[in-house]
């Protein structure tokens, strides 16, 4: 029996490999750093989930929510009204979460009764019916890319499209 010299590799020393590294992109990827238009569409897409959520969640438990934003800034706050009217930290985790990602604003808020609002502070009360007004949300990139989220009154619906729309499509 003669001993031959062992060249390459099995293929199971592959797979290994192949393992190993899918393990790792899956660890690193998710922490590379992504562009502004991504975090957009990731703060357009979380914001109307949260507004979807805040409003189911009003109507199951009969606690009020508002929504404080000040347009030109990314300040942006769930508030749970307490017994006195006052607001408070949410007791759910899931509205605790900041809904914007670095770097984007809310550029402007468009309500029926308010009209357009550029600045200052303002407060989307959200009850047992949800909202009573219909309100659009533009968000702006530092690119300067826009994404809008738009809720409708009473029936809990929240769509979100990319570009700045002022009306439903």
């Amino acid at each position: 029996m003669s001993l031959r010299s062992r060249c390459g590799f099995t293929l199971i020393e592959i797979v290994v490999v192949m393992v190993i590294i899918g393990m790792v992109m899956m660890l690193v990827i998710p922490r590379l750093p992504s562009s502004d238009s991504e975090n957009l569409k990731i703060s357009a897409r979380t914001m109307a989930a949260s507004l979807r959520y805040l409003q189911e969640r009003a109507a199951t438990t009969g606690a009020g929510y508002y929504l404080s934003l000040a347009p030109g800034t990314d300040e942006l706050k769930v508030f749970e009204v307490a017994a006195d009217g006052s607001g408070r930290a949410p007791s759910d985790p899931l509205l605790q979460k900041p809904m914007l990602k670095e770097g984007i604003q809310v550029a402007d808020v468009v309500i029926q009764r308010l009209g357009k609002v550029v600045d200052g502070q303002l407060r989307l009360d959200v009850g047992m019916a949800g909202r009573s007004d219909f309100v659009i949300i533009h968000l702006r990139s530092p690119e300067g890319k826009f994404w809008t989220v738009m809720t409708f009154p009473s029936g809990g619906k929240v769509k979100f499209y990319e570009g700045y729309q002022e009306e439903p499509l």
